[in-house]
């Protein structure tokens, strides 16, 4: 899991308790790590996800034009 944003800058604060906390609640054992893109972080992962959401429509536009 990877806290970004205002977490992320708090990492050296939280990530103690947090994998503490998730330990206790979950059979699950989750690496954390802290950002380093900080306020970025959120921007860059919409960025992404539009990217991924417009590429199949993109290419599919691109591909029934040609035939």
């Amino acid at each position: 899991m990877v806290l970004g944003g205002g977490i992320g800058r708090s990492a050296d604060l939280l990530l103690r308790p947090l994998e503490e906390a998730l330990h206790e609640r979950s059979p699950m054992r989750p690496r954390l790590e802290a950002t380093r893109l900080g306020q970025d972080a959120v921007l860059l992962g919409a960025v992404a996800t539009a990217l991924e959401t417009a590429r199949p429509e993109v290419f599919e536009r691109r591909t029934a034009a040609v035939s």
